[in-house]
């Protein structure tokens, strides 16, 4: 079956790059496609006015919280009445392959959501919205770095992608695990080696239990690139042109020696984390033996805002920024993971398209939409939970009225003053690779873990020193790769 599944994939994807149906366009020769708009007449946002008098239907392909996108579809609807959404969600993991089973079929969507750049970039998926973006008003106003890193630009002139969903980069600490090992709580504007400080000395034994400094479900390799220089606007030192491991290889053989040296929780399902904890499934985010996580942005609101769940455990997380390595005039750039999204590049209706995907995304009639959905007390997942508890993103609108009311979903009466100080200190995101950089994820798979590079500094076979100069040659060989293939662009002329 799962060979069978290989060849249906490969088929698709060779009838994907034959053209034979679908979401075709032409980056190579940047056609200028929304050229083609009526811009003689625009609206408040300095856009083309939307047609609002032929029915028309928008597919639009996600993977965001699925009663609240219907929800929204609905009020997207009521505001435009000649537009029907049609909805296609799926997970993160399978938005590739619906989207090349969908266009096989000649069932085209006119937005849609992914991940990973190089499955859009060399599939030809997106339409060129630059002047769209570029003229709309609203966009003026969003989290500096999108515009700083040219973020969905993909090292062209031309606007193909936009983030959709920010999860800023965020570090926990739990204070009742801080105060019972007597350590003082660090300053919000705290530095990498306070961090790492407070990781070895939350690593002890106390009352026979064994207590961590750091539970890692995200690497610390993976945010010491960006918190070690703000010149850097993408993960293994990509500066905008070219690729430089220097910065990664200190950050990976810190976190390989803080696991070397026993600072670091089991993961799940091993048999230390049976040993440890007594449990073969336990999580250490509910262990109250870890003095400092790094989880997800969404799981505070998931699981330790709510009492129900913290209470019992004895847990008290709070937020704090990702530490830069060096302190910073004004706010550090940090990692984030940024959902893409884009329209198709065949759809026949662009201009809707694009109102669709804003307000989906970043709009800020969209947020107000959203945050009225998150406060409806009606409203439940199809789990039963409120829909604040279904992996809410962050504002990437700097909208100020939208920024109040949001910060209210994670107030509590105890913790405003830690939150106020983490949303002033999180808002220069940098995303995450594979998200953002051309030929990164090719490079990932076909060399960096090919080669198993964590495994091997982790475990102490290997310096990660020892890879700099190759794994730096081999990341700008791929990008050049990509940006030829892509974008007919010679990036060493």
């Amino acid at each position: 079956m799962k060979n069978l599944k290989k060849v249906l994939s490969l088929i698709l994807v060779v009838t994907l790059m034959m053209g034979l149906a679908g979401c075709i366009g032409s980056k190579k020769t940047n056609p200028g496609n929304s050229q083609e708009l009526d811009w003689s007449v625009l609206d408040d946002n300095n856009l083309p006015l939307m047609n609002t008098t032929d029915d028309i239907t928008l597919t639009y392909v996600h993977f965001d919280s699925p009663v609240l996108i219907q929800e929204m579809a609905k009020a997207f609807e009521t505001k435009y009445p000649n537009i029907n959404v049609e909805l296609v969600e799926v997970t993160s993991a399978d938005a590739n392959t619906t989207l090349q089973t969908m266009i096989a079929n000649g069932q085209v969507p006119d937005c849609f959501m992914f991940t990973d750049c190089d499955f859009a970039l060399q599939n030809d998926l997106l339409y060129d919205m630059t002047r769209l973006w570029e003229s709309d008003t609203e966009t003026e106003n969003l989290v500096t770095t999108m515009k700083e890193a040219k973020i969905g630009y993909y090292g062209t002139d031309m606007k193909w992608a936009t983030p959709m969903k920010w999860f800023p980069g965020i570090i926990y600490i739990d204070r009742a695990v801080m105060e019972k090992l007597n350590i003082d709580m660090p300053s919000v504007n705290w530095t990498w080696s306070e961090m790492i400080q407070i990781i070895k000395d939350a690593t002890r034994k106390v009352d026979d239990k064994q207590y961590y400094g750091l539970a890692a479900f995200n690497r610390l390799d993976s945010y010491y690139g960006i918190a070690a220089s703000q010149d850097i606007i993408g993960e293994f030192g990509f500066d905008g042109t070219k690729f430089d491991l220097s910065h990664w290889a200190v950050g990976e053989q810190e976190f390989a020696d803080l696991k070397l040296g026993g600072y670091v929780a089991p993961d799940r399902q091993t048999i230390a984390m049976e040993k440890w904890l007594g449990d073969f499934d336990a999580w250490a985010g509910a262990s109250g033996q870890v003095a400092i996580m790094t989880e997800a942005y969404w799981t505070y609101l998931n699981l330790w805002g709510d009492p129900e769940y913290s209470e019992p455990l004895g847990l008290d997380w709070v937020p704090y920024p990702i530490p830069a390595v060096e302190e910073v005039d004004g706010v550090a750039h940090s990692i984030s993971t940024m959902d893409m999204g884009g329209i198709c590049a065949s759809t026949k209706h662009p201009r809707e398209a694009y109102e669709l995907l804003k307000f989906m995304g970043w709009g800020i009639e969209g947020w107000e939409t959203r945050l009225a959905l998150y406060n409806d007390e009606t409203l439940v997942t199809a789990a039963g939970a409120a829909l604040i508890r279904d992996f809410v993103p962050a504002p990437l609108t700097l909208d100020e009225k939208i920024w109040t009311e949001y910060k209210k979903l994670y107030y509590n009466g105890v913790d405003d003053e830690y939150w106020d100080a983490y949303f002033s200190e999180c808002i220069e995101p940098i995303p995450y690779g594979w998200m953002s950089i051309p030929g990164y994820w090719n490079y990932c798979v076909d060399y960096f873990n090919t080669i198993g590079i964590h495994t091997l500094v982790d475990t102490g076979q290997a310096k990660a020193q020892e890879y700099v100069k190759d794994a730096t040659d081999k990341a700008n060989e791929f990008y050049a790769q990509a940006m030829k293939d892509y974008f007919n662009i010679d990036i060493n002329n």
